[in-house]
Parts: structure tokens; sequence; C-alpha cells
């Protein structure tokens, strides 16, 4: 933040509250004089996002680098475990969970991971004439269809705007103007 803007940040940051409530802007100065503290402002709160930033960087790979190590002690019992389960596992596939104190050991059979191309899967159903098992989504052609509407004041939606006709599955909510301020 160079000096100037500095000084319209301090300036906006000490204005009492009741001068505050008496200001009002009356000309292009007094306009172009709130835009130069909304810039000075902004332009704090930019820095302060970037500091906020840095910090949870910095966190972010203190903890990641921590829990790194503690993940990987983890594994290493885990795997201690799974060397102990597993033979008697083997011996017999009842024992599937064996309970302790502290948790439970289990082993359970998993599905297959398929790993599938969609549209050749699409391709091959069709083929063996397996239309059942193709699923087809309708969806409006939202982009196309808005071209056509026309809205009332009122917010109804006319559907064909040569026809006239009324769309009751539509309302458009009237919202007043945008105000937006560029710095």
């Amino acid at each position: 933040m160079d000096a100037l803007m500095k000084l319209d940040f301090d300036e906006a940051m000490s204005m009492p509250e009741e001068e505050k409530q008496r200001f009002k802007v009356t000309d292009n100065s007094s306009a172009d004089w709130c835009l130069r503290k909304i810039k000075a402002l902004k332009t704090q709160q930019d820095e302060n996002t970037q500091l906020a930033q840095k910090e949870i960087e910095r966190i972010k790979a203190w903890e990641e680098a921590e829990n790194e190590k503690l993940q990987n002690n983890i594994a290493f019992f885990e795997c201690l475990l799974l060397e102990y389960h597993l033979p008697i596992y083997q011996a017999d596939e009842k024992k599937k969970t064996i309970s302790l104190p502290n948790g439970k050991l289990k082993l359970r059979k998993q599905q297959p991971n398929f790993i599938r191309d969609d549209e050749k899967l699409i391709g091959y159903l069709r083929h063996t004439e397996q239309f059942d098992l193709i699923e087809v989504i309708e969806k409006p052609k939202w982009g196309e269809f808005k071209k056509n509407l026309e809205v009332s004041d009122d917010g109804a939606i006319i559907a064909d705007k040569n026809t006239g006709e009324l769309i009751d599955c539509i309302k458009a909510e009237i919202r007043p103007p945008k105000f937006s301020v560029e710095v």
C-alpha cells in the first residue's frame, strides 16, 4: 500500500461514527473521495487475505509433514497386524474378526473394482441389443429454450413470443438493478 493509499485508509478507519452518519455524497468530488476510501480499504483487505493465506499454507505444510510421519507409523503397525491376522484367517475363514481390548482386526473380501470405458460399453450394449441397460437422461436445453422466452412485469413466463402462450412450470423472479462499485 503506497503512502497516499495509507493516508486514505487511516482516514477511513479513524472517521468517527457520528461523522459517518452525517456524511452525504453530493457531487462527483465527494463520490470520488468515497471511491478512494473503498480502494484503500479493499487493498488492506487483500493484504490481510494474502498474509492469512501465507500463514495457512505454512500451517498446512507443517500439518502434512507431521501427519505423514504419523501415517507411516500407523501403516507399519497395520502391516504387523495384517501379518498376524492373515495366517489365522487362512487357517479358518470364519475368523474374519479378532476382537481385542483396544480394537478389532477385520478381514473382508471386497468386490472387484471395475475400470470401464462407458462409450465402448454403450456400443457393446447397443450391438447386443441390451437397450434396457442403457440409461437415457433427458434434460431441457435451457440456453436455447430461454432465447424464446419473454417475461411479463409480474414474472409470468410467456413461452413463445409469437403465440403468447403462458408456461406455468417456470416463474421469473424479478430482481432490482444490481449496483456495483469498481475501484
